[in-house]
């Protein structure tokens, strides 16, 4: 298996191509219901983590209280990748007015798809950090991290923008409040 950064970077250019593809102002919906998205997952993850722990107490016949952390990282797994499909998916959030032509449109949309990308995959790789890599099918451990990828930590999109700057709020608060203006307004 590649080395984590190589796997999550691969994604991360994988989605910069859709951004390319898909154009600027349709990548823009899928940033504001990641931004949204991100927030609501940093302020209800620790009632999660108590409601996995009492669901799994209460059930220990089926799954064993040690896969807590597992089963947690699964369904922040699956809450990201469902709201990363269905943002991409049909109709879809995109924001109005005309895109820009020539390279200023096709740097636009390479910049937000790169942007989603980050969001998206760096979403996935907090969370399995926080909860120390459970999902052992991925090969992925905290031990196995190279100096490069504990350095990236710090940067992923929850420890980024998740950090309280104004009135105790953090920067993914705000960043959704001004994408959803953004698209009200036009």
């Amino acid at each position: 298996m590649a080395p984590i950064e190589v796997f999550f970077g691969l994604i991360v250019f994988v989605f910069s191509l859709i951004g390319l593809a898909r154009g600027f102002l349709k990548e823009l919906g899928v940033t504001t219901v990641m931004m949204c998205l991100l927030f609501f997952l940093s302020l209800f993850e620790p009632h999660l983590d108590r409601g996995v722990v009492k669901v799994l107490s209460a059930n220990t016949q089926f799954v064993a209280l040690d896969r807590k952390d597992e089963i947690q990282c699964w369904i922040f797994v699956f809450v990201i990748v469902s709201a990363a499909f269905v943002s991409y998916q049909g109709e879809t959030l995109a924001f109005g007015g005309e895109a820009p032509r020539g390279s200023q449109g096709v740097l636009l949309g390479l910049l937000t798809g790169l942007l989603n990308g980050y969001l998206i995959a760096g979403a996935i790789w907090y969370h399995m950090d926080k909860l120390n890599y459970p999902i052992a099918a991925l090969g992925f451990s905290s031990d196995k991290l190279s100096g490069f990828a504990r350095g990236l930590i710090e940067f992923l999109p929850t420890n980024f923008l998740g950090q309280p700057i104004l009135f105790g709020q953090s920067l993914l608060l705000y960043l959704s409040g001004l994408l959803i203006m953004a698209r009200v307004i036009r």
